[in-house]
């Protein structure tokens, strides 16, 4: 591997001049230039950047943690945050913790020993004591996602038991009352809120809360499709389900409509989120906005602004949830559409399930303008 030494041989210049033009210091000659950078090009150098960071005691790196880089949710969060890195004429480092506690520390440890201006933490299996360590040591650390008291002001969050308190009372509005609920089977925060909204508004409309209703699995297309199978394997009926988030509520809709369960005529359904891929479900879904996006930038803003100590430019705006009505929600049919399951005559030489099928197109169809 070449080294700044060789390039500073076949130029004909000090090293000296070489860590100039690669640095784009203007102290240099446009001879020296031009040799430099044909040195540089035909020994294909590149400077350190670790070793640029040490030297410079300022780093040009801004680090991020998610869960799952697979994830919609988090692509559009990392996305957003290169954005704004790159406005700010830095790079992004991705790490991922993968829901473990003991990979999110990894992560964390992973993007300090690369002397990040700023880190944007996602990190919900973390306790928060260990998590109040690594924000003090690292003042220019922002956590998204989840909110730790002590350190309120570097905290980018929504408030996700309103959220789901939002979609699961615009169920009952619409004329639910027997709303089934997808969650997610991690022990984190926003689990744990989403949930409690979801309880809190069928408690604020006096309905019963059915643990048969319920179910978790991994926060994933994968654990939507298992949660929907395990949901209709119980035999009780609800029609309409709140769902953890848009990509558990694809998976769901996906096994519904391979059932010849019609959504929404059999049942409604409303996710978390708002991604890109609700808008493109068939119907398209009814959600809830997380406005992921501008989250990731004003994280990236913020841990800049708190490199430089510039706390003035470091204030965080607030981030809203609200109701986005689609097509996915409607009053609920006087047909039960576990009863027509129960009781469907297929034709002949047709299975059962090829006949829920057909119903339920024609449903769709009829649905139709």
């Amino acid at each position: 591997m070449p080294t700044i030494r060789d390039v500073a041989k076949l130029a004909g210049v000090s090293v000296a001049t070489v860590s100039r033009v690669l640095n784009s210091s203007s102290k240099v000659s446009e001879q020296a230039r031009t040799a430099v950078l044909k040195a540089q090009r035909e020994l294909d150098f590149h400077l350190n950047a670790n070793a640029r960071t040490l030297a410079r005691k300022d780093s040009e790196i801004i680090g991020v943690t998610v869960s799952d880089v697979s994830d919609p949710y988090f692509g559009c969060m990392v996305r957003a945050c290169e954005n704004a890195a790159h406005a700010l004429g830095c790079s992004l480092l991705v790490c991922q913790g993968l829901h473990e506690a003991e990979r999110e520390i990894a992560a964390i440890e992973n993007l300090l020993s690369h002397h990040c201006r700023g880190m944007i933490v996602h990190a919900l299996t973390i306790s928060d004591e260990k998590l109040c360590d690594y924000m003090r040591r690292v003042p220019s650390m922002v956590l998204i996602n989840r909110q730790i008291d002590a350190f309120a002001e570097r905290c980018v969050n929504i408030d996700n038991e309103k959220g789901e308190f939002l979609a699961v009372n615009q169920l009952i509005n619409c004329g639910h009352r027997a709303i089934a609920y997808v969650g997610s089977s991690h022990s984190i925060a926003d689990a744990k809120q989403r949930l409690a909204g979801y309880r809190k508004a069928l408690q604020a409309h006096q309905l019963p809360l059915s643990p048969a209703l319920m179910v978790a699995d991994e926060p994933s297309l994968e654990g939507g499709i298992r949660a929907a199978r395990e949901l209709l394997s119980r035999g009780i009926y609800f029609s309409a389900v709140a769902v953890y988030n848009d990509t558990m509520a694809a998976g769901l809709m996906a096994v519904l409509l391979e059932k010849g369960i019609a959504v929404p005529q059999d049942i409604s359904v409303v996710g978390f989120d708002d991604l890109m891929l609700a808008r493109c479900l068939n119907p398209p879904l009814s959600t809830i906005t997380n406005p992921v996006e501008e989250m990731g930038e004003a994280a990236v803003r913020l841990a800049s602004s708190l490199y430089h100590h510039d706390h003035q430019a470091a204030a965080l705006p607030n981030f809203e949830v609200r109701f986005v009505q689609r097509r996915s929600i409607v009053a609920p049919s006087a047909t039960r559409w576990l009863d027509r399951q129960n009781s469907l005559t297929p034709l002949d030489g047709e299975s059962k399930a090829t006949a829920a099928f057909r119903r339920a197109q024609a449903l769709a169809d009829k649905s139709r303008p």
